[in-house]
């Protein structure tokens, strides 16, 4: 299990299998410390960090593009942080649907990434690839000035049959969280992820930035039953793995997968196998 279970569950489980990060409590702890942090009437904890992160990130991506020398300082600084803020992490489609089971109220809402990225908002729900989590998402429907698209409402098994769909065609399945104070992480979201639309995605492959953490299971390739259809190197958002055409085979970086699942669920052949990280020692710290 990753840090973030380790730091805030005592059961021994997954720590998004927690009811609690979805709790009203939580929000609610969440948002002081927001609320603190824009007032800026704290000067250290979370809210602190968090602010500072920003910045600091922005900054270390433009000394990538202009190659400036102190990126790999300014990106390390920048994750530090991130280990006591953590953003982001990726799931597989299973674990995406327990999670869809704890949540309530759920709702579509439009992507922040493309908005940022491309100033594009989605108002079609066909279009959108987002699920608000918890009661937070009453905000998106009271302030519509800011959360444009508004908040549209689904039930849980609406909510997972959009979920699988999106699966299917190959979008990655991470979870967004808010805040590391008074008892941890706070869920608000489903984000269903591809490159280069999503900002954690892309600047975790591209930059180290990580705000996306990996999940918690890991791909494992059967060279026997592989029979070389290559369908998973198509689906991998994450480079991890590539074709031996030689051998008619894949390979794959157990190193550089996020443990999503894609690949897996594409396989005829059973020869790629979803495992627990923390099984194998090379990986155990790797996130």
């Amino acid at each position: 299990m990753c840090n973030t279970c380790f730091t805030h569950t005592k059961t021994g489980r997954m720590w998004f299998k927690d009811a609690k990060r979805y709790s009203r409590f939580m929000y609610h702890r969440t948002r002081v410390e927001q609320t603190k942090k824009n007032t800026k009437r704290i000067k250290g904890g979370t809210a602190a960090i968090e602010a500072a992160a920003g910045p600091m990130i922005a900054q270390a991506i433009d000394a990538y593009n202009l190659k400036d020398e102190r990126f790999p300082d300014l990106m390390r600084a920048a994750n530090r942080l991130h280990t006591q803020v953590q953003g982001a992490q990726t799931l597989t489609l299973q674990d995406s649907l327990d999670l869809i089971d704890i949540s309530s109220p759920i709702c579509f809402i439009h992507c922040e990434c493309r908005k940022a990225k491309f100033g594009y908002v989605e108002r079609d729900r066909s279009k959108m690839t987002c699920l608000g989590l918890g009661i937070g998402m009453f905000r998106w429907e009271r302030t519509p000035a800011r959360y444009v698209a508004g908040a549209e409402w689904v039930d849980h098994d609406e909510a997972r049959e959009w979920v699988i769909k999106w699966n299917k065609k190959g979008l990655v399945q991470n979870l967004m969280n808010f805040g590391m104070r008074n008892g941890g992480p706070y869920i608000g979201g489903l984000c269903n992820c591809s490159r280069p639309d999503c900002s954690s995605i892309e600047n975790r492959l591209r930059y180290g930035e990580k705000q996306l953490i990996k999940g918690e299971r890991v791909a494992i390739h059967n060279k026997e039953n592989c029979t070389g259809c290559f369908n998973c190197v198509q689906r991998c958002q994450f480079g991890a793995i590539a074709a031996d055409i030689r051998q008619n085979k894949v390979q794959i970086d157990a190193q550089m997968c996020f443990g999503c699942g894609l690949c897996e669920s594409v396989c005829n052949d059973d020869a790629i196998e979803l495992k627990n990280r923390k099984d194998f020692s090379i990986l155990r710290y790797d996130w």
